[in-house]
């Protein structure tokens, strides 16, 4: 019995080196923080066409159209046109009043006349806020940078336009 309780003990104190050894590692190995760059700003018109809400227990989905809108560069300058009637949010409000973002919509860039997809999701405050993700899907060659990046698009309403900058992490940028 006294070498299978000092058998224990070793074990013990092996495996708690052993796991202070890897929490050391995995604290020194933390990658560094990201730095992000405004690549474009979104406004986004937003309508209720037609109340499809549904209302659940858990939650209600929450339906709107999108009515248009832009993209532009950290300048100012327009680069896209949101397509009007395509996509549109198909979001939830939950008992406290928290959003959970799932809209997709398309855009038009103005230089080459290609389209991008573009999907949002996140968490907001309806027709206050939003704190956004947004992914971007195109064929253009001059906006080709924006697929495969995740932009952290925090947003503002005013009105009915949803005011949202579109920040991306510098090491993902093209």
């Amino acid at each position: 019995m006294f070498s299978i309780l000092h058998a224990l003990i070793f074990l013990g104190a092996s495996s708690y080196a052993a796991c202070s050894a890897v929490h050391k590692t995995t604290h020194n190995a933390a990658p560094p923080a990201p730095q992000f760059k405004l690549v474009f700003t979104c406004n986004l018109a937003l309508g209720v066409a037609h109340d499809f809400s549904i209302v659940r227990p858990q939650y209600t989905r929450v339906t709107l159209s999108i009515l248009g809108g832009n993209w532009t560069d950290p300048d100012g300058m327009l680069i896209a046109n949101v397509v009007p009637g395509i996509g549109g949010e198909w979001g939830t409000v939950d008992s406290t009043g928290t959003l959970t973002l799932d809209a997709d919509y398309y855009v038009q860039f103005v230089h080459d006349k290609k389209y991008a997809y573009v999907r949002l999701g996140g968490f907001g405050v309806p027709a206050k806020s939003d704190d956004g993700r947004t992914v971007v899907e195109t064929d253009s060659l001059r906006y080709s940078s924006l697929n495969n990046v995740t932009f952290v698009s925090p947003g503002v309403f005013s009105g009915n336009v949803l005011v949202s900058p579109h920040w991306a992490s510098l090491d993902k940028l093209g």
